[in-house]
């Protein structure tokens, strides 16, 4: 992309065109006819593009007495635009033989076109080092989203899709040699862009694995609860198994150092006199659980396992995750209220926690739901929206549920 006088061409991540190092104005708006046609041409490269194949990008379902038309007319105004911006005064739009071109007497790249050439090349490399540094190099190429503005256009979405799996497929084997090479700063690098650009296909794990690696145990704790935390509010979902393993593993490297026993007995101590239920995060709650079931085989304490969800009948808030969301704080707050300090609960999802009942009998586990409803429904408008409870015993729990 360093050629003297060469003219490059962001389209990933953004849209951009320069020339000699200056930037070329070509309009605010990049979803006009005139700019998608000059997009397309760029991309296609010398190969170009057919007279119907324009028309079909571009105009798709109308008449094609009307597509030929507006494609003549998109052509014309194009060559005025170009004719206004610093570029040298060339022809560019050439047609020959039915196939439109983007043709200059300088270079031009295009970054996309730039980023599958460096995966190909990949592809045909013999030595695996030489394949691991030309991947790398594509990941760093690569910069985001195809043409994002024009996300709605079905050839863009096409085109996105294939290099958002080049760049997938690219950063796995990146990283899986990465990890082998112990190269866990450059990795945390790239996986951090991964993760802003995709924030749902877990390339937080590799975050979390490189802050790990670099004896940083706490930032990788901040970017769990960061990611679970969108996991819950976006996908309602909790976070997956490998997520947290990556959890269990920052947990058994955070070190405290401090050795007097009474200042021990202070950090373990809550920070406030609360009254109510205890809230705690999902894999602490797991914890919990697994604990409380061996000390049953000894004490015998009954514990039961309730599961809260969020139900609406006409199924309006499930579509609207701000107003799921404030349904969700609300019904956290109602079972901390309604429940007692030694009873603990966790968010399984965006609609669904999951509760602890400590010492009470399975007929009075009603009474619990009857008080979680009570405060729900204080801050509740709609009778369409209500909460489903299902209880069983922690020892029975291999039944149906």
């Amino acid at each position: 992309m360093e050629k003297e006088n060469g003219l490059k061409v962001q389209m990933l991540g953004d849209f951009m065109v320069t020339y000699q190092g200056n930037i070329i104005q070509l309009g605010r708006n990049q979803t006009t006819k005139v700019l998608q046609l000059l997009q397309l041409l760029l991309y296609a490269g010398s190969q170009g593009f057919t007279r119907i194949q324009l028309m079909e990008h571009l105009y798709g379902n109308e008449p094609e007495r009307d597509r030929a038309n507006n494609l003549r007319v998109t052509v014309y105004h194009l060559r005025k635009l170009l004719e206004k911006t610093e570029l040298p005064k060339e022809q560019y739009i050439c047609v020959e033989n039915g196939r439109y071109r983007f043709v200059s007497s300088f270079p031009v790249e295009v970054d996309a076109v730039h980023f599958e050439l460096l995966f190909k090349q990949a592809e045909q490399e013999d030595s695996p080092r030489r394949r691991y540094e030309l991947l790398k190099e594509a990941c760093y190429n690569y910069r985001g989203y195809f043409l994002p503005a024009l996300s709605g256009e079905e050839w863009v979405v096409v085109a996105g899709a294939h290099f958002q799996n080049l760049y997938f497929t690219a950063l796995e084997e990146v990283c899986r040699q990465m990890k082998q090479y112990r190269e866990y700063a450059e990795l945390l690098e790239l996986c951090s862009q991964a993760a802003a650009l995709y924030p749902f296909d877990e390339w937080q794990i590799y975050q979390m694995e490189c802050l790990l690696g670099l004896g940083r145990p706490k930032e990788a704790m901040a970017i769990y609860e960061k990611t679970t935390e969108i996991y819950f509010n976006e996908l309602d979902m909790p976070p997956s198994e490998r997520m947290l393993e990556c959890f269990r593993q920052m947990s058994n490297q955070i070190q405290l150092n401090t050795s007097d026993f009474h200042e021990i007995r202070e950090m373990l101590r809550e920070s406030s006199n609360r009254n109510g239920a205890y809230y705690c995060t999902y894999p602490s709650f797991m914890d919990l659980y697994r604990i409380i079931v061996r000390t049953m085989e000894r004490s015998g304490q009954s514990v039961y396992l309730l599961l809260c969800t969020i139900q609406d009948e006409r199924q309006k808030h499930r579509k609207d995750s701000e107003s799921l969301k404030k349904l969700s704080d609300n019904l956290a707050e109602a079972i901390q209220r309604a429940l007692r300090r030694g009873d603990t609960f966790t968010r399984y999802n965006m609609s669904q926690y999951l509760v602890l009942l400590t010492g009470i009998r399975r007929e009075d586990c009603q009474i619990a739901t009857s008080r979680i409803d009570t405060w729900f429904r204080r801050k509740l408008n709609s009778r369409q929206i209500h909460v489903n409870y299902k209880v069983a015993s922690i020892i029975n729990l291999p039944e149906k549920f």
